[in-house]
């Protein structure tokens, strides 16, 4: 490999989804176990001939952090481009700074991607995948669903849920971040809405994954009115118990449905992964305002469902997993 070249995931992050154009500022910023990815990100940057390239590795020994340093912030908002990769975060105890840094991000001019518990399988995978291809697939999507005032979502497992998304827009997640203020995941790949907060009727069950945890037992969740009133299921359950007890009840608000669009997402228990995977939709709780919502409150959970059968209106999406055309 030349010497001038870098890993195709640093090339696809800031050339295709970040879409770093010459005089451009732009700010990395990695935790120590990523420190070869800021590296890389860097040396594709410099090829851009960047305005100014800024970086800032958070220390293992400030770890776990409950808000971002007010300096960091202070700086990503004079930048066109913010990237955030971390290797780890705790949800409980940076999952609200996580959340605040996002708002930060979103309320200054800088178009910002960020990902949480990226490794080098994400990389060379998830992030190295054709984000024009996923982009033209959630945008299309996104155009089926819009307008749409109802969602029924049932599993062979028991999930059967009713929810409002009357006067709510779809949003895309594609991956190709462009424009003032605007903020993506990395890896991307999904297509969500707020559901009307007090709408969400019925029973969902969660198979695959809640953040940081991979479920080896689906948690079944009852909603009555929008809010979560009964939690079973092993350690999922004692996950969800423990955040409503640190957070409180406003996180029991039903405030997201999302469906995942990027064919070569997997499902590995990671939950930045797992809720794109095309075939899953995922279900939240908490923090919805930043998605058009109107639930405040100290996080946002996410937990994937696989093999879901969704109807939209009163017709079906999605059987059993599969897309219908």
């Amino acid at each position: 490999m030349n010497k001038n070249d870098t890993p195709h995931w640093a090339a696809n992050i800031i050339r295709t989804c970040m879409g770093l154009q010459r005089g451009e500022k732009i700010l990395i910023v990695v935790d120590e176990p990523l420190s070869y990815a800021r590296d890389a990100l860097l040396a594709e940057a410099i090829k851009a001939e960047p305005g100014e390239l800024w970086s800032y590795t958070f220390p293992d020994a400030a770890r776990p952090f409950s808000e971002y340093p007010p300096g960091l912030l202070t700086t990503a908002a004079q930048m066109d481009i913010v990237v955030l990769l971390l290797a780890s975060i705790d949800p409980a105890q940076e999952g609200p700074a996580w959340v605040a840094g996002r708002e930060a991000f979103r309320n200054s001019k800088a178009r910002a991607g960020l990902g949480a518990f990226i490794d080098q399988s994400i990389l060379d995978l998830e992030l190295s995948a054709d984000y024009e291809h996923i982009a033209d697939l959630t945008i299309s999507l996104a155009e089926r669903l819009r307008g749409s005032s109802t969602a029924h979502v049932t599993t062979s497992l028991g999930t059967d849920l009713r929810m409002s998304l009357a006067g709510r827009e779809w949003k895309t997640d594609t991956g190709l971040l462009r424009g003032q203020g605007v903020f993506g995941n990395l890896p991307a790949g999904e297509v969500y809405i707020a559901p009307i907060e007090d709408s969400a009727e019925g029973v969902l069950v969660i198979d695959k994954s809640l953040p940081g945890l991979v479920l080896s037992e689906p948690v079944r969740l009852v909603f009555e009115k929008g809010r979560l009133t009964q939690i079973e299921g092993g350690a999922g359950a004692v996950y969800l118990e423990k955040a409503i007890f640190q957070h409180g009840d406003s996180i029991r608000v039903i405030a997201e449905l999302g469906i995942g669009t990027n064919p070569q997402a997997r499902l590995q228990g990671n939950i930045i992964t797992d809720e794109k995977v095309l075939g899953t939709i995922h279900v939240a709780i908490g923090r919805n305002d930043f998605l058009g919502g109107k639930n405040v409150a100290p996080t946002h959970i996410d937990g994937v469902v696989s093999q879901p059968t969704v109807w939209i209106d009163g017709k079906m999406l999605m059987d059993k997993g599969q897309h219908c055309l």
